[in-house]
Formats: C-alpha cells, structure tokens, sequence
C-alpha cells in the first residue's frame, strides 16, 4: 500500500501546483493554452513516477486488480482529476468556451472538433506570415519527410528496446510526433482540418482530396498491420502441433505497446495535412 500512497501522493502535489498557480497564472482564460498545459504537465507527473518505479516488479492494487505502476498512474489520474478539471472550469465560467473550443456544443460547425480547428483559428492561419518559412516546396518536402521518419524511426525502436531504461525514449517520441503535426498543420495553414465555414469552394475540393488520400494511405497501413497479424498467425499454427493450435501468445511489452498506438495516432492525426503538403509541393515545382 506504500507504493500506491507514494504515486497518488505524487499527483496530488502535481495537481496542486497545476490548479493553485500553473493555471490561473499562466493559462488564465485561455482554454487552449490550459488544454496544453494540462497534457504537458501530466506527462510530467508521469515521467517523475517513472523515476522511482520504472523498471520495477512491484504490483500496484487497484479496486482489487494487480497492475504495474504506469496502468495505476494513468487510471488514478484521470479519476482524481477529471472531476477537479470539470469544477475548476465550472468555478471559472470557462465550461462552455471549452466545449466550444474543442467542438463540443458549437451549434453551426465552425470547428472541427476531431482536431479542434475552429474558423477563427484558419481565418488567422490564411492571413499568418510568421510561419511563411515553413510553405516552401523544400520545407514542406522535409516537414513529411521527416515526419514518416520520426514516426516509423520510434516505432521500430520502441518494439526492438525491450522493457528497459532506453525505452524512455517513448516520451521523446510523443514530443516529435507533436511537434512535426504542430508544423505541418502551419505549413498548410490548418487547411487540411479546416471545417467547411472557414474554407471557400476551391479550398473545401483541396481539403477533400487530401482526406481522399489519407483515407487511403490510412486504409494501406490498418492492411499492412492485419496482414502482419495474419501471418503471425498462419507461422504459429504451422510451428504449434498441439491440440490448443488456435489459441495464440501475442506478448507485448509496455514500449511496444506505446509504439503501435503512436503510430497509429500520428497518421490518423497527420496524415491529411501529409498528403495535403506533398501535393501542393508537387504543384508549385510545376509552376515554376
């Protein structure tokens, strides 16, 4: 019970700096900003738990089940928090502007609440020269380049590290995948998850043909990794000669378990504005 006290004592003190200064200080009435904030300094709370627990065999009691220390943290983390999340925003007033920021509640569909792209959000992206640097044909190219490599790069570590101090490297990963979909989305100037209210005719046909073709390129990568799954299967029915053939030993480890939902949500979330980048750097090679 001791280890258990030590990870809730843990993110009681990380609540209460987050709530008592973090917060109103910093995130004021700014929702996002607050959004932003939270994800980061949860991470936080978790990557301080990793210290003293990574790597250990202790088993953590929750509501009767045994866990690990990373299930126990996530769970008791959400239930601590999301009620005190829900009455800081109540006490505030900020619940409906942070529905609505996120497109929950907004009545006529001027967000996208999958990706949280609102029209006054694009409509400031389609007048925006601060990230100017980022449209060129050659950024664009290094923006997907890189980012497929960042991606399929961690991947591949995380399922090849083991359960050991190297596959930290998770947390590492996450803040690329973020940052690489932060800068694509600029160098499209949110187009690609732009909802149809901030978009004219000829933006709204761009915008679905990108989706056309991520849809596509999602479609192949779900395949691929099916296909994995079948001949997984296939090779251990062939070596299995016992008469349990069709019951198979799919172990995965933490890392590898991180691995396949981040690149699952990299190109779910990253994929339109890929396929939206890529074809207008085709185009503009064309017209010079």
């Amino acid at each position: 019970m001791e280890n258990e006290l030590t990870i809730i004592a843990i993110i009681l003190a990380g609540l209460a700096v987050n709530y008592l200064w973090v917060y109103p200080k910093i995130a004021g009435d700014d929702v996002r900003k607050m959004a932003w904030l939270d994800a980061a300094l949860s991470l936080l709370v978790f990557g301080i738990v990793a210290i003293f627990f990574f790597g250990s065999d202790e088993r953590f009691n929750l509501l009767g089940f045994e866990t690990n220390w990373a299930i126990f943290t996530l769970v008791v983390g959400v239930v601590i928090e999301l009620p005190l999340f829900y009455w800081y925003l109540k006490a505030r007033g900020l619940g409906n502007q942070y529905r609505e920021a996120f497109g929950f509640g907004a009545r006529d569909k001027e967000t996208n609440w999958f990706t949280s792209t609102s029209v006054k959000s694009v409509e400031k992206q389609l007048n925006d020269t601060k990230w100017d640097g980022l449209r060129t044909p050659k950024a664009k190219r290094i923006l997907v380049i890189g980012s497929n490599l960042v991606i399929l790069f961690g991947t591949g570590f995380l399922f090849g590290v083991g359960d050991n101090l190297w596959s930290s490297y998770a947390v590492i990963h996450i803040i690329l995948i973020f940052a690489f979909w932060f800068l694509l989305r600029q160098s499209v100037r949110l187009v690609a998850d732009a909802p149809d209210a901030a978009l004219d005719e000829r933006m709204i046909a761009e915008r679905d043909r990108s989706y056309f073709e991520a849809y596509r390129l999602l479609g192949g990568l779900i395949l691929t990794l099916a296909t994995a799954l079948m001949v997984f299967a296939i090779i251990s029915d062939a070596r299995n000669t016992s008469v349990d053939a069709f019951y198979y030993n799919l172990e995965l480890t933490w890392p590898q378990v991180q691995g396949l939902f981040w690149i699952t949500f990299g190109y779910a979330m990253m994929l339109p504005s890929m396929a939206m980048a890529w074809r207008q750097t085709r185009r503009q090679q064309q017209h010079l």
